[in-house]
Parts: C-alpha cells; structure tokens; sequence
C-alpha cells in the first residue's frame, strides 16, 4: 500500500503533531491526516471525529484500505463533545473557522491542561482566534504559514499555561508569525488587505493598518 502524503495545510499540521502523541483529528473528513501520520509511525494511534456520519463513513473506509483499523478508531463527534481526558494528547482542528474553533474549544474545558497539545489551522477569523487563546491562558509556541491551492494559512502550536494576556489586534493578526518569511509574508499581507477594507467603514483601525504595513515594509 502507498504511502499517503498530505500537502500543503495538512502537511504542515502534521509536521506540528508530537512524536508519540496520541492523536484526536477533529473534523477529519476523510481521515487523511491520521492515516499519513500513523502510516510513517509518527503517532501510535488516533481517534478521527466528525460531526457527520457522511465524512466519517468515508474516513472509516479509508482506514480499512490502508490497513490502519487497530490504530486509528472514528468517532461522531461535536467538537470534542465526545472525547475524554485521558484518551488523547494531540488535538488537531483544522479547515474551520476561527470563531468555530474558539468556540469548539470553549466548550471543552479540559483542553486547559498543560499536557494537552493543540494544533489549530483557522480558515478565517484567525486574530479571533488567537485572541481568544491568549485572554484564556493558552501560548501559542509556534506558528507558520502556508499556502494552499493558491491561498495562505495558518497553522498555530498552542497549549495551555493558565497566563493570561491581553492581546492587541495587532497581535492577534501577526501572532508569532515572522513577516520575512515568505509564506508568513503572503498571508499578513492578505490580513492587511482586509484590514484595509474594514478601515474604510472604521478608522479607528488605521492605526493598525499602519503599523502591519511598517512590519512588512521592514521584513522586505
């Protein structure tokens, strides 16, 4: 059997995983992510949730084809309404909303224990995201971007240390990505082009629209 390699926004959520960690996919549509991860022996076993049966059929029959059923289990799933404590170290959320990943988050207090690893890729709203992650007591110890089918994402390592910050809006947009890099440079650009947008029916954020600019201006 071949040995499957996820790209781009998936790739790179993989390369955040821990060695070792057991992992919960969340959203896993078609299971790709734990199959590729177990496959190179990077984790020893994952749990693939969806909050429909449709995806996780598919994700189910996947797992089967590459052979991968005693390692990786499925499971429906809201959020992480149907995982416990004890039963994962690794949580991945990716290809959602910011906001939904928030509150999928929110709804889970027991994500708020430094053991736990989260890797989180926001489709959108990811300054919503990350404020929220630093007002709640988590740090985010890593964060790249990448681009996809054309577009840029981001990719947050983030767990919990119970310090809480305040976080500006400009940090909620660059977060801790480097603007020299240059897939970071492509999606902080994009972010200011929004940013824009939105300044022109509230001035208050032109402070910030300058202040993204300077940083990219500087980064070139």
């Amino acid at each position: 059997m071949s040995i499957l390699k996820p790209h781009g926004r998936l790739s790179l959520c993989a390369d955040f995983v821990r060695e070792g960690s057991r992992l919960a996919d969340i959203g896993t549509d078609h299971g790709y992510l734990p199959i590729a991860l177990c496959q190179i022996g990077k984790i020893p076993s994952a749990i693939a949730c969806d909050i429909n049966p449709l995806p996780l059929r598919s994700a189910e029959e996947n797992i089967a084809k590459f052979g991968l059923s005693k390692m990786i289990k499925t499971r429906l799933s809201d959020g992480l309404k149907a995982l416990a404590l004890d039963e994962v170290d690794d949580i991945v959320i990716a290809g959602m909303g910011g906001e939904l990943i928030r509150d999928i988050l929110a709804a889970a207090p027991w994500v708020k224990d430094e053991a736990k690893h989260l890797v989180l890729q926001p489709m959108t709203h990811h300054d919503d995201l990350i404020r929220w992650l630093y007002e709640n007591g988590f740090d985010i110890e890593r964060q790249a971007a990448v681009r996809d089918d054309g577009k840029a994402y981001t990719v947050l390592s983030t767990r919990f240390t119970g310090d809480k910050t305040d976080c500006d809006l400009y940090t909620a947009i660059v977060g801790k990505l480097d603007p020299r890099d240059e897939n970071s440079r492509g999606f902080l650009s994009r972010s200011l082009q929004n940013l824009r947008n939105k300044s022109k029916g509230d001035q208050s954020l032109l402070p910030v629209v300058q202040q993204l600019e300077e940083a990219l201006y500087e980064a070139e």
